[in-house]
């Protein structure tokens, strides 16, 4: 029999060792459904999860990393001097890392983030703040995420620029208008006041109105950019302003070409004065343009510019 399995050239594996290979493929099998049924599971988990979230065990409580659960701080203070000083109560929830401050110029206006790197502590100073801005907090989690925003609140008193004067009314806003036929008080014939027939302002500004100064009101903003332009006829032209240690910086341009950076601060209360001038315009229409550069003297508090009048001749 054996030289006949030789001839046929069969082997016959003894019974022990095909049963060890089986069984090793039965565990090979299992191992393999297991894997491809976690991974499923795990894929369904995922797809549950909802957007913007995964869960954290702590203890014996889960929670789930939404932004709509991260509360907005409390207790919001803003004070103005020198800059404004945001402060807030502290967040107890441990998936709290730290905080973002918005800033905003007017009730309208969607806000921008001022700290450029996540807050850990409860108070920020931002250095462009003014009694003009209101601010609002939010949270930041472990993963970055941001929680809600807290309503704006504005600075605990809201002076006035120019304090020393006599306000005769509160601030207006204005925002990105051209003035046309307003009402002002009657000025000399070479005089032009801040809202007189096509002075235009972009950005956010705020009319005020005080006795000591020329037509008894001026145009203020604190904001980087913002402008104000006027196109006249003239061979010459002069910029009334009112200096202050509110006040900072501003670029003044006669038809798109840089003249004068002119520094508004003062120590003293300073108004109806000559800021700028210049003559030999030539004759025809020219433009001139007030923008506030966002910059100060160290010594002023705000980088607010304004504009009483103008003078053309």
């Amino acid at each position: 029999m054996g030289s006949l399995r030789r001839r046929l050239g069969l082997h016959i594996e003894p019974v022990s060792s095909r049963r060890w290979s089986l069984r090793v493929a039965f565990i090979f099998a299992v191992l393999g459904i297991l894997v491809v049924v976690s991974f499923f599971i795990y894929m369904s988990r995922v797809r549950s999860t909802p957007s913007g979230g995964s869960n954290y065990a702590y203890g014996e409580q889960t929670y789930t990393q939404a932004k709509t659960e991260l509360t907005a701080p409390d207790n919001i203070a803003v004070t103005v001097d020198k800059g404004a000083t945001i402060t807030w109560d502290g967040s107890d929830d441990i998936r709290i890392i730290g905080y973002n401050v918005y800033r905003f110029k007017a009730s309208e206006d969607p806000g921008s983030k001022v700290n450029a790197a996540i807050i850990s502590d409860n108070v920020y100073h931002d250095d462009e703040g003014t009694m003009f801005n209101s601010y609002a907090v939010s949270t930041v989690d472990t993963n970055g995420r941001e929680g809600k925003i807290s309503a704006p609140v504005v600075a605990v008193a809201e002076p006035v620029s120019l304090t020393g004067l006599t306000p005769t009314q509160k601030p207006e806003l204005i925002q990105n208008k051209t003035f046309t036929d307003t009402p002002q008080q009657s000025l000399p014939p070479t005089m032009v006041g801040c809202t007189a027939d096509g002075a235009t302002y972009l950005g956010v500004w705020y009319l005020e109105h005080y006795n000591e100064v020329t037509g008894k009101q001026l145009m203020v903003t604190p904001y980087y950019g913002d402008s104000f332009s006027f196109t006249f006829t003239g061979d010459s032209v002069a910029v009334i302003s009112t200096r202050h240690w509110n006040y900072g910086i501003m670029d003044v341009y006669i038809d798109g070409e840089l003249r004068q950076q002119v520094d508004l601060y003062s120590p003293e209360v300073v108004v109806n004065d000559t800021v700028f001038s210049t003559s030999g315009l030539g004759s025809g229409a020219h433009t001139i343009k007030l923008v506030c550069t966002g910059r100060k003297n160290p010594d002023a508090n705000f980088t607010f510019i304004n504009v009483e009048a103008l003078q053309i001749k």
